[in-house]
């Protein structure tokens, strides 16, 4: 809110006063009206919406302290200026604790009246913002809801139908013994097409859950060095597939972080496959693993297209691509293949509940790396 905007109400029964008064502020660049007592005060408020109400405390009628207490029962928010003599400042010192902000001393010095203004009006501003502030949080606790509704709606809703799909699928390929190779590969299309929607939905489900123990199961000790191994081995064929060289530098020794056999997996399948969307055909992927203070960190490299710098604050939202939509393809293996732009975000809350860390440093054209720092595993934890 701009100073300009701000609305006073001069309360008082001498009208030199007002006038005084009145020339001031409007010389300062407020909006003012008067009333000469408390009755024509409230119809005022009644009308308008005033920020600030300076009020004399002795007046015929509904004196000052009886307007105060009728003002902050109706309109708590604004600002209470109380003008009092010397020989009555023990009466302001009251008002002040029935809700007026501050208090005026009669001779009126104009100086202090603008000092004590713009402090009403730094406060009426942080309340203004800190209003705006509360209903942004309001909206995104709302879309945070709907997006978790969208989740287990969607997850629900494709998951019924698949699991009939797929039920009868098995059945077609026990029935169906043909050596026409159009059919074969007809089966074949349909097979691998369920497959690819049953990870999606599996993705979903997963991101929908992250944060939940039920989903977690209880945290153990977890080898690094075996993830690793089998991850080369499933993922391998579609880095081949790309002529991307995947090396993954498994380390000498068994190295145990804490976590759950799921929350690693997805950890390494999706940094992975988020490299082998973005890497053009021909480039490099590196997996390795370093010890660092109380974490080891996996680090997964590419030689890829990178990340624009202002997108990079966004890629860990849910549902969010690097990519123009417009250009939206889906693949698992093909250079720019989109997906639902869940990877990257499941990533992160997945490693958020294990209590890591994930980093993300990646140059345009160059290349990305992302870091994920895991705790230890004690050796009490390694013993269970």
């Amino acid at each position: 809110m701009d100073e300009s905007q701000i609305r006073l109400l001069l309360v008082d029964d001498e009208a030199i006063i007002l006038t005084l008064f009145k020339s001031a502020l409007q010389a300062w660049g407020y909006t003012v009206d008067i009333a000469e007592d408390g009755k024509k005060a409230l119809q005022l408020c009644n009308e308008n919406n005033y920020h600030i109400m300076i009020t004399d405390l002795n007046m015929p009628n509904m004196d000052g302290m009886a307007l105060l207490k009728r003002v902050k029962s109706r309109w708590p928010m604004m600002e209470v200026i109380v003008v009092t003599g010397y020989g009555t400042i023990e009466t302001a010192i009251e008002a002040m604790k029935m809700g007026a902000s501050d208090f005026i001393l009669k001779p009126v010095n104009f100086e202090q009246v603008q000092f004590t203004i713009k402090k009403c009006y730094q406060k009426i501003k942080a309340e203004s913002e800190n209003q705006e502030l509360r209903e942004i949080n309001a909206q995104l606790r709302s879309v945070n809801e709907m997006k978790d509704k969208f989740l287990a709606i969607t997850n629900h809703e494709i998951r019924t139908p698949l699991t009939i799909i797929k039920g009868y699928l098995e059945i077609l390929e026990m029935i169906m013994e043909s050596d026409d190779p159009e059919i074969a590969e007809t089966i074949e299309i349909i097979r691998r097409t369920t497959l690819d929607l049953n990870s999606t939905v599996e993705r979903m489900h997963a991101l929908s859950r992250a944060n939940q123990i039920t989903w977690q199961g209880r945290k153990e000790s977890v080898d690094l060095k075996e993830f690793l191994i089998k991850i080369r081995e499933d993922m391998s064929g579609l880095f081949k597939h790309r002529n991307i060289t995947l090396t993954v530098q498994t380390p000498e020794k068994q190295q145990f972080v804490m976590g759950t056999t799921p929350s690693i997996r997805i950890i390494l399948q999706e940094l992975l496959q988020n490299a082998l969307k973005f890497t053009p055909d021909e480039g490099k992927v590196i997996v390795s693993v370093k010890e660092k203070d109380e974490h080891f960190v996996i680090s997964v490299q590419d030689t890829g297209i990178g990340i624009p710098y202002e997108k990079q604050d966004l890629i860990f939202s849910d549902f969010y691509e690097v990519q123009d939509t417009i250009n939206h393809k889906t693949s698992k293996a093909e250079f720019m293949g989109g997906g639902m732009g869940i990877g990257l975000s499941l990533v992160k809350e997945v490693v958020t509940s294990l209590r890591g860390q994930i980093e993300l440093e990646s140059e345009p054209n160059v290349g990305s790396t992302f870091k994920v720092y895991l705790q230890k595993a004690t050796l009490p934890e390694m013993q269970d």
